[in-house]
C-alpha cells in the first residue's frame, strides 16, 4: 500500500481561510503544498476573523499567486472574484471552514467578497469544515449547501481540539481536500 500523499493535479488553485484557531496552521499546509506541487500557483484569500491566527505576510511569503483580505475596504481586491474565480483558479478550498461561513454559503449571502466569489462561482469548491459541533441546526444547513454540484466536503480526520486537547473529528485534512479537487479538475478537462 503506498501511502504517498495527494499533490495538486492543476495548475492553480484557490484558498480560502477562514477564523478558526486552526487557520494558525495554514502557512505550514501551503508551505507542503508548494513543495510538493512546486509548480502549482497558489492563490489566497483570508477572513478578517482569521487575521487573529494567522498574518498576512506569513501568507504572502509562501503564496506565490494572489494573496488578498476579505473585506470590501481591503486593497487591492482582484478584480476575478466578480467572476467567481481566483485568478486562473482551476478550484477553491475552503480551509479551515467555520461553522459560520458554511452556514453563511448555505443561506446564500455575499457579504465578504470571497463569500460573493463562493456563490457566483461554477469551479469546484472543496470545503474542509472545523465545526464545533454537528447538530440538526448545522445538518440543515450542510445537506443544504452539498446540493450544488459544485460543492464537497473533505472527509474528516481525527485531530486534537485546541481548548480541551480532546480528539474530535473534523475536515482540516488538505490532503483529503486535494484527492476530492484532484477528481473534480480532472473531470473538467
Amino acid at each position: 500500500m503506498n501511502d504517498v500523499p495527494p499533490t495538486f493535479a492543476g495548475t492553480e488553485l484557490h484558498i480560502h481561510i477562514c477564523g478558526a484557531i486552526s487557520a494558525a496552521l495554514v502557512p505550514w499546509w501551503i508551505h507542503w503544498l508548494r513543495h510538493t506541487s512546486p509548480d502549482v500557483v497558489v492563490n489566497v484569500s483570508i477572513s478578517p476573523q482569521a487575521r487573529r491566527f494567522v498574518s498576512d505576510e506569513a501568507v504572502r511569503v509562501l503564496a506565490n499567486g494572489e494573496v488578498w483580505i476579505d473585506d470590501w475596504t481591503a486593497s487591492p481586491l482582484p478584480h476575478s472574484w466578480r467572476e467567481g474565480q481566483s485568478g486562473g483558479s482551476q478550484c477553491i478550498i475552503v480551509f479551515p471552514a467555520t461553522h459560520d461561513t458554511i452556514m453563511r454559503l448555505a443561506q446564500g449571502r455575499s457579504d465578504s467578497p470571497a463569500l460573493m466569489m463562493l456563490q457566483l462561482t461554477n469551479l469546484p469548491v472543496v470545503i474542509a469544515s472545523v465545526s464545533p459541533v454537528q447538530n440538526e441546526i448545522s445538518d440543515f444547513w450542510i445537506d443544504l449547501l452539498a446540493r450544488r454540484s459544485n460543492i464537497e466536503f473533505v472527509p474528516v480526520v481525527a485531530g486534537v481540539r485546541a481548548d480541551d486537547r480532546t480528539v474530535h473529528e473534523n475536515g482540516f485534512n488538505l490532503p483529503g481536500a486535494l484527492s476530492l479537487v484532484n477528481d473534480k479538475v480532472s473531470r473538467r478537462s
